[in-house]
């Protein structure tokens, strides 16, 4: 556990636990932290941590303290806490159809009292016969061959959509960005590429007897998929409370601006290709300000997802 996460965490805890409001230099106290000599800069610190707790979502309030010329700080456990779990038939089904998937005989006990609290309750060991199709990991596919030094075949759909035949010898697995990649020499082209697995169309299959090629001693996996180096640049997002977190995680600081009533965070380094998907995905808690050709192309990629899913007869209809 980091520093700062201990500190939180006993802050909570002495807020939670106190009967009235707690001032700062009692919090120092019970907490054992903020013990700086330098008082402005404990209380900074404080701050910073109240502020923190807040954004998880833990409601500390500042109150007067009678008789006194401190704050006080408080967490009301009846805000804090979660309000009792009250499930529906429906929702009971799908957990009992989950424990009995992939659940112990400690979790059928757990289920049985969460049943027990339903309005319309249903036995728990009244389960239906059950066959769930899983898909092979992609990995899987080509593993083997690359311990084996195997070649490998498959139909390979390129960025710009082309699908092509490809026959590799399999050197390794390397990932990069969330997706797997095989590094690889292609036959065709006797060059060393990187494939994505997931654009591999179909399972891969074996070409010919094993320990066909040498594995290659001094390959550098980080330069294989890592692709061309490419300029970044720094986006400005206006950002509500559902999409702060996964903005600050990327390194977003506020810029003091604001548009809408909300906060300008800006976040360095983005490849306005690679990390175009991540823009799309924060709408509607966040939303490109500047530059305006990345505005641009977030705009027109929301407009492309609604089109995709837009209902054919409405399609229709508009013509």
């Amino acid at each position: 556990m980091t520093q700062k996460t201990e500190r939180l965490v006993n802050l909570t805890v002495a807020l939670l636990e106190a009967r009235r409001p707690m001032t700062f230099a009692e919090l120092k106290q019970r907490t054992g932290f903020y013990e700086q000599s330098d008082v402005e800069s404990a209380r900074r610190m404080f701050e910073r941590d109240k502020d923190d707790l807040r954004r998880l979502g833990v409601p500390v309030e500042v109150v007067d303290v009678a008789f006194g010329e401190d704050l006080g700080y408080r967490v009301e456990r009846r805000a804090y806490e979660l309000p009792d779990v009250d499930l529906t038939a429906e929702e009971v089904a799908a957990l009992a159809l989950a424990v009995h998937l992939t659940g112990g005989e400690g979790d059928r006990l757990a289920l049985t009292k969460l049943v027990a609290r339903a309005p319309d309750p249903i036995p728990v060991e009244e389960q239906p016969a059950v066959r769930v199709e899983i898909a092979a990991d992609p990995v899987d596919a080509v593993a083997d061959a690359v311990v084996t030094r195997t070649a490998l075949a498959f139909s390979y759909r390129a960025a710009d959509g082309a699908v092509s035949r490809r026959t590799v010898d399999p050197y390794a697995i390397a990932q990069r960005r969330g997706s797997w990649y095989l590094v690889a020499r292609d036959h065709d082209r006797d060059a060393q590429r990187a494939f994505r697995l997931d654009r591999m169309q179909g399972r891969p299959t074996t070409v010919g007897p094993a320990k066909a090629f040498e594995s290659l001693k001094d390959l550098d996996l980080a330069s294989a998929v890592s692709g061309p180096e490419l300029a970044t640049i720094d986006v400005d997002l206006a950002v509500d409370g559902t999409a702060r977190w996964a903005v600050e995680s990327r390194g977003g600081v506020q810029t003091g601006a604001s548009v809408d009533g909300r906060p300008v965070l800006r976040v360095p380094g983005l490849d306005p290709t690679r990390d175009l998907p991540w823009l799309l995905g924060l709408w509607p808690g966040a939303k490109v300000v500047a530059p305006d050709a990345v505005a641009r192309s977030v705009a027109d990629g929301l407009q492309a997802v609604i089109a995709a899913h837009r209902d054919p007869v409405d399609q229709e209809v508009d013509r």
